[in-house]
């Protein structure tokens, strides 16, 4: 090889070697916020803004709510969903695999009218978990003609298979 043929190659590689060092690549690190204070395997764990697709999920099975829809509502949910209602408390293990509970919670209104305020999915840090959080306005309207009127706070939990696991309300009545 000849003295040109080896310095054309040094000059080659040093420029490929500057071309590529001068590349930049930011890569934003995940922020996480917010710390989860029980205890518990989550105590200390922050929070990072979740996927869209998860907001998306979680809007369709409120609109399904909202629509009266308790068969999209069954679709959309896992076998088994834990429910916290905000009027009643405890929590329950509602089946899923048929629409009788959504009926049922259903059966004395005519229709419901949402007016969301935000929906915000997020993610656990170190965790699988993805839940969204949501606040609404939501009017009832009772078959006798009268309206029932709360803002509601809710998470909304997502399982591994993209279905409604868990279901937190948290209300209280409009300013007048």
């Amino acid at each position: 090889m000849s003295k040109l043929n080896i310095m054309k190659k040094i000059i080659l590689l040093s420029i490929l070697t500057l071309s590529l060092s001068s590349c930049e690549t930011s890569v934003e690190a995940e922020k996480i916020g917010g710390e989860w204070l029980i205890e518990g395997s989550r105590l200390g764990k922050g929070y990072m803004i979740g996927d869209q697709k998860d907001s998306d999920l979680a809007k369709k099975f409120m609109d399904a709510y909202e629509d009266m829809d308790a068969q999209l509502m069954v679709d959309l949910s896992a076998d088994t969903v834990k429910f916290h209602p905000a009027d009643i408390g405890g929590v329950f293990d509602v089946d899923m695999t048929n629409t009788d509970f959504i009926d049922e919670r259903q059966s004395n209104w005519d229709s419901i009218s949402r007016d969301y305020i935000f929906i915000v999915p997020l993610n656990m840090e170190d965790s699988d978990g993805r839940l969204v959080t949501t606040a609404f306005t939501e009017t009832r309207y009772v078959k006798d003609g009268s309206t029932d009127t709360n803002i509601f706070y809710e998470r909304l939990y997502i399982n591994e298979q993209d279905q409604i696991a868990r279901v937190v309300q948290y209300s209280r009545p409009p300013n007048e």
